[in-house]
């Protein structure tokens, strides 16, 4: 059972080391803009968002048919397999249409990965265990973010923006420890191979769903704007917001340490997450220069590496064993649709304020992330009172 655990433990960790891989463009964005200059800025932020929307059906459909019709262990392959194709191909790709095909078909990868993690995880580990696994894996995707967004920018810096997508080579030993180390759950009984997972098993789940659609229709801001603030502030090039990026996501291994140790407050940790984003957007959004900025970016990603692990336990935590799988594809429904429509509701948003700056987003998000954070808070007391 112990060299089960751990080789869960590598599996997972692998698995998790490329959650954030997509962030590797982020950096490049400008870069992008500028080769491609008759395409709308909004097109040119799809290399970000558009694998997030893609990978919403194909997150369903395998939440659906993985541990009844397909293995684990299959899909998990399978989707590694199809990121490392779609990831490195852009390198070879001139045209841009072809390009956002193409990270398409990436974000269709990723959300094949992403119902396998968290029943894995709850079906081999136990109380505390959870915790601490969920923590580990967070801490491994925080790790991979700055991986892939510093070689991102330094590969664009020195070699220009398609040597970017040639990082996602790293796909392979991943691959490897996966295809021999990922366990497959207990299999379902009969009993629970015939329930039907109806939305009523979803209904505990939709207080984290909503949160987690917020958090990241806010957080995406910081992946699509700092590059463009940086630019208009004279601030660097993208190498500079590949720094800048990689530190929110650096700082998010200290998140999900920190998490190992508040797990306990439940929703009131998601609180303390959001007044962390809610002042780490206010620096960014005073910031006088670079170093200023790096501090706010530093207090977002501790806030994002908090919000990760806790939303993934919480999730399974409300749903039997035999519903986890498609648990996990709700919750990143919802993360997914808050990634994709980011730049436009929050382009939106900075409209009716009358806002013009790529900068002036971040002042929506710290109101945003204060709400987010009260609410957070408020329920947590009324819950304390209601069991007294």
């Amino acid at each position: 059972m112990r060299d089960t655990k751990k080789a869960t433990c590598y599996a997972l960790i692998s698995l998790s080391f490329l959650t954030l891989a997509s962030s590797a463009v982020s950096p490049v964005l400008a870069s992008v803009g500028q080769a491609y200059p008759d395409i709308s800025s909004a097109m040119i932020s799809l290399l970000t968002t558009l694998p997030s929307l893609l990978a919403i059906p194909m997150t369903l459909f395998c939440g659906h048919i993985v541990g009844k019709r397909v293995s684990y262990r299959s899909l998990a392959v399978c989707g590694l397999a199809c990121n490392l194709i779609s990831g490195v191909a852009p390198a070879f790709t001139h045209n841009f249409y072809l390009l956002l095909l193409w990270r398409a078909l990436f974000g269709c990868g990723t959300g094949i990965l992403t119902p396998l993690v968290m029943p894995i995880m709850m079906s081999v580990f136990e109380g505390e265990e959870v915790h601490r696994q969920a923590s580990r894996n967070a801490i491994s995707t925080n790790i991979g973010a700055v991986m892939f967004q510093m070689l991102g920018g330094v590969a664009c810096a020195q070699w220009g923006w398609e040597a970017t997508f040639l990082i996602y080579i790293v796909i392979i030993p991943a691959l490897f420890i996966v295809a021999k180390m990922l366990p497959e759950p207990p299999a379902l009984s009969d009993e629970d191979r015939k329930k039907k997972v109806s939305f009523s098993v979803f209904v505990p789940t939709l207080k984290w769903c909503v949160l987690y659609f917020c958090h990241m229709l806010l957080f995406y801001v910081c992946v699509t704007e700092t590059s463009s603030v940086i630019l208009e502030r004279q601030f660097g090039d993208s190498m500079t917001a590949a720094v800048i990026l990689s530190l929110v996501t650096f700082s998010g291994v200290i998140g999900g340490w920190i998490y190992k140790f508040i797990n306990g407050w439940g929703i009131r940790a998601l609180g303390f997450a959001y007044l962390f984003l809610a002042i780490g957007y206010f620096v960014m959004t005073i910031c006088p220069n670079v170093f200023v900025m790096g501090a706010g970016a530093v207090i977002i990603g501790i806030g994002f590496g908090i919000n990760m692990p806790a939303i993934q336990v919480f999730v399974g935590l409300e749903v039997p064993a035999y519903a986890r799988s498609n648990a996990a594809s709700f919750a990143n429904v919802f993360g997914s649709l808050g990634s994709f429509f980011s730049k436009f509701v929050m382009t939106a948003a900075a409209g009716i304020l009358g806002f013009q700056s790529s900068q002036s987003n971040f002042i929506v998000c710290v109101a945003a992330y204060l709400i987010l954070a009260a609410f957070c808070f408020v329920f947590a007391m009324r819950a304390k009172i209601k069991d007294a």
